[in-house]
Formats: C-alpha cells, structure tokens, sequence
C-alpha cells in the first residue's frame, strides 16, 4: 500500500482525527474500493468483483476476520 493526501472540509478532516481505529480502518476500506471503481478501465460487472476482491483481501490483512467483514458490509442494511 502507498499512502495519499487529498483535500478535504475542516469538519470531515476532524470527524476522521476523532474517529476510533475500527472506524478509520472501515473509512479505509470503503475509499480504497471507491477509487479502485473511479479510475478502473473494467466493465461494471468486472469492477465490482475486482472491488470485492480487493476489499476482502485488504481487510483479511488488516486482521478482520470473515465474519467481521461480514458484519461491516451488513451494517447499513
């Protein structure tokens, strides 16, 4: 992995300096799996697989578990 800086409102950048490390790690996975979508050359099918995928594996390597990330993408619902 290789780390990026983007511009972002005050607020947002404050929300994210306050947030808990399991709540960093979830922003983590959901901006790496936006910007794999946005400059992707793939089909839309093929992206979001590969999206998955990725996701996955990155989240597996951070230490969360099957179930874990099971919960995380359930969270919304």
């Amino acid at each position: 992995m290789k780390t990026i800086s983007i511009q972002v409102p005050p607020a947002l950048a404050s929300a994210y300096e306050q947030a808990d490390p399991d709540r960093k790690r979830k922003v983590e996975i959901y901006i790496n799996a936006f910007l794999n979508d946005f400059f992707s050359n793939q089909s839309a099918n093929e992206r979001l697989f590969e999206t998955m995928r990725k996701a996955s594996a990155e989240a597996k390597s951070k230490g969360f578990s099957q179930e874990e990330l099971d919960k995380l993408l359930n969270e919304d619902e």
